[in-house]
């Protein structure tokens, strides 16, 4: 029976990514910053499915340490990983930060991710067919790499969210592209789900008028449904299997753009990230 770990699997895309994958014979992760709302989530999910095999994880991509806890947690209580599927995101309307002092954007969408996709290559490695399917969006084209900006140095007045979150989503493709290079063992993808209608954006810590804006366009998005078919394919097709480090659409291979091709950027990236959570590597 394959593991799949997937973060922030509680709702949106990510609960309806694991229901398609319990429905397939699965043994599913959740891992969720509220262990009450996984709880919950598992016991719908079971539900739904009619499959028992679909467990709660604590994690907080916000707070390093709660990764590193989350890790050693998977590997005792679990000791397999097949598929890793880092879906958590989130966008945010004002300059926020981590618990350990990044901007909340970089710091939950690649940070958080990075540490416990690498922690985890470990396990991964033990699979005969390991995968790592990472949940970027179309938002990357538009997207620069300011490493500066990782700790939020611009300040709240000259903050753009819609910058931060360009940049963490490039960074998610970058990461990917650099997963492939490194590890030729793992098939590393990453995907646009399309615009889906979740609460991303409907969080209380955003502002009025940007959930004002979400809620108004919502009915017109994908549903949750919809937006993870890409995922689920990724994560179960034998054709993901054939190719490595690349970027999917609609269950399709897409041209990422031309700055996530950037191979002496992926790299450094690759470099900064592990500088800033080095203290949490094992």
């Amino acid at each position: 029976m394959q593991h799949i770990l997937i973060t922030g699997g509680n709702a949106g895309i990510g609960k309806e990514t694991a229901v398609a994958l319990a429905r397939k014979g699965a043994k599913v992760i959740i891992a969720c910053r509220d262990l009450e709302k996984a709880k919950q989530a598992v016991s719908e999910i079971k539900s739904i499915t009619k499959s028992q095999e679909v467990r709660a994880l604590h994690c907080d991509l916000a707070n390093l340490d709660s990764v590193r806890t989350a890790i050693q947690n998977y590997k005792e209580r679990f000791g397999r990983l097949d598929i890793l599927i880092n879906n958590a995101g989130l966008i945010t309307d004002k300059l926020q930060f981590t618990k350990d002092g990044f901007e909340m954007q970089i710091g939950v969408n690649h940070l958080g991710h990075f540490l416990l996709t690498t922690e985890l290559m470990d396990i991964l490695h033990r699979s005969e067919e390991p995968r790592i399917i990472n949940v970027s969006s179309h938002a990357h084209y538009k997207g620069k790499i300011n490493f500066d900006s990782f700790r939020g140095e611009q300040g709240p007045k000259s903050y753009s969210a819609m910058q931060a979150y360009r940049q963490s989503k490039l960074a998610n493709v970058l990461f990917t592209k650099e997963l492939a290079r490194r590890y030729s063992f793992c098939y590393s993808h990453s995907l646009h789900p399309g615009v889906v209608s979740t609460a991303i954006a409907e969080k209380n810590d955003n502002g009025i008028l940007w959930r004002g804006m979400w809620k108004v366009f919502k009915p017109l998005f994908l549903s949750p449904t919809n937006g993870a078919k890409t995922t689920v394919y990724l994560a179960s097709s034998p054709e993901a299997l054939k190719t490595n480090g690349k970027y999917f659409c609609k269950q399709k291979e897409k041209a990422p753009a031309k700055l996530a091709e950037d191979e002496a950027l992926a790299k450094k990236l690759w470099d900064v990230s592990t500088q800033l959570v080095s203290k949490y590597i094992s």
